[in-house]
């Protein structure tokens, strides 16, 4: 097999990882993803930073329509910078997001918003690790920090339209 196709191969088991655990806690509950062919696609989005995609198409587009595809649902994606310090500000999760660890580490901290959340369902403190993804569903505080400058992929998916067949309008920032 070569690397291509290696890659290809990786990607897919990688999003496949990520799409089960959508399905399993989608609106329920956030997780923490250990996706299998991290090496490869890690390296890949993360060298992908700030550079132009090859005849217009950008990796992390295409890593955020194939996650739509599977999911049902419009996926955007944005590589974000999390500066170095504890000055974390909550911010509410508006849409069902993955956070992608590229590159460092970054302290995830949330807190489900209301009472309508299922039992055993409460605040969560993770340290995620480059290749980790963190699931966030809409309803959660989140409060991002690092102690070195950390790069995160968030892929946010679009609220599902009732009655209408999912579209991936993918956008890279």
């Amino acid at each position: 097999m070569d690397a291509a196709a290696a890659f290809q191969a990786d990607l897919e088991t990688f999003v496949t990882d990520m799409a089960w655990t959508f399905t399993t806690h989608g609106g329920r509950s956030a997780a923490v993803v250990w996706p299998r062919g991290e090496d490869t696609v890690v390296l890949a989005l993360a060298a992908a930073h700030g550079q132009p995609g090859a005849a217009g198409r950008h990796p992390a587009l295409d890593f955020a329509e194939r996650l739509g595809t599977l999911v049902g649902r419009g996926t955007r994606a944005a590589y974000s910078t999390v500066p170095a310090g504890d000055g974390a500000e909550e911010t509410p999760v508006a849409a069902d997001t993955f956070l992608l660890q590229l590159r460092g580490a970054v302290e995830a901290r949330l807190t489900p918003l209301g009472a309508d959340w299922p039992a055993g369902v409460g605040p969560l403190r993770h340290r995620l690790r480059a290749g980790e993804v963190l699931y966030l569903p809409a309803g959660f505080n989140r409060a991002l920090s690092a102690r070195s400058q950390a790069l995160v992929l968030e892929l946010t998916l679009a609220p599902r339209e009732p009655d209408r067949v999912a579209t991936n309008r993918s956008s890279l920032v």
